[in-house]
């Protein structure tokens, strides 16, 4: 008998089941093309420098005494110069929003309009991390015509997608490179929720201003309550919203500048230490947190006892 015809049987004596497709990994992404990412880049790029702009002005304030820096202005200036920008590049992302799926001998791109873009692995020459880790940390692919892949991937941890396309063979960035183990740090413990974002920068400054609004209720009106009693509700909120408007543009300010700090010494780790990464990421953001809510804080009661 040929060995062609021989029939593998299972113990119990009837044929084993045939062999299951394992599923593709799947990994989500936003694919940008090189004219909205550029985009998204330049408008990021404004939204920092407007950032560091108005914490310029607040530090100089700070360090020569004076009040130029008004809170209708500054809120302006934020809206049209950070949260409408960021929410422009936000709509980008959103657009951009895509798949890839690993199979065993090629990876597809699923856009979000539904175009699918199938990329057999030995196509791939090269794949590796973007030199500007904007809007986000992300993948650029080289093939083997020479030309660009016509889509870049942003992922904010590359590793998982690098590890499945390096078992089938792929080409790739190699884990360990300076900003693959930036973004990946990065996306472990930098919280970025809604809820993160607003418990910070909404209720937070409630604390500091309510102390500073209780100190003013009580030299200028003898109580905390004595403004709400003389003038009534409307007087008395619209006080408080006086405190409440520029501490929070000043603790919002004071977050950026410490987000940079936090951002150039984890990249800086990622590069000249390595295994030490993710414990300066932790670290770094760590010290933002106790600079912020209890930095503010002790600075607040040194006022006080000056």
């Amino acid at each position: 008998m040929s060995s062609s015809s021989i029939l593998v049987t299972d113990a119990s004596g009837g044929t084993p089941p045939p062999a299951t497709t394992p599923e593709p990994a799947r990994f989500v992404v936003h694919a940008w093309t090189p004219g909205p990412r550029g985009l998204a880049v330049v408008t990021q790029l404004a939204v920092l420098g407007a950032l560091l702009h108005f914490a310029a002005q607040l530090w100089t304030d700070a360090f020569e005494g004076t009040q130029r820096m008004q809170p209708v202005p500054i809120a302006i200036g934020l809206v049209l110069r950070v949260i409408l920008p960021l929410a422009f590049v936000s709509a980008l992302r959103r657009g951009c929003r895509a798949t890839v799926d690993v199979d065993t001998h090629q990876w597809t791109l699923t856009l979000r309009g539904g175009a699918r873009m199938e990329v057999p692995f030995e196509a791939v020459a090269t794949l590796r991390p973007w030199r500007l880790p904007l809007p986000g940390p992300g993948l650029a692919l080289r093939m083997r015509s020479g030309r660009a892949f016509s889509h870049a991937l942003e992922v904010e941890d590359a590793v998982p997608l690098l590890n499945a396309l390096s078992q089938h063979g792929a080409p790739g960035a190699a884990q360990a490179h300076t900003l693959v183990r930036y973004a990946q740090a990065r996306h472990a413990l930098w919280r970025r929720r809604w809820y993160h974002l607003a418990a910070k920068f909404v209720l937070f400054p409630l604390v500091p201003t309510a102390i500073l609004f209780y100190s003013y209720q009580v030299i200028s009106f003898g109580g905390p309550l004595a403004e709400y009693k003389m003038y009534g509700l409307e007087a008395y909120l619209r006080s408080f919203g006086r405190y409440y408007a520029p501490v929070s543009l000043c603790m919002l300010l004071f977050a950026c500048v410490w987000r940079v700090v936090a951002e150039g010494a984890s990249l800086l780790a990622a590069w000249l230490l390595p295994a030490w990464a993710r414990g300066v990421r932790r670290a770094a953001e760590w010290g933002c947190r106790l600079v912020y809510y209890v930095g503010i804080l002790a600075l607040i009661g040194a006022r006080f006892m000056v």
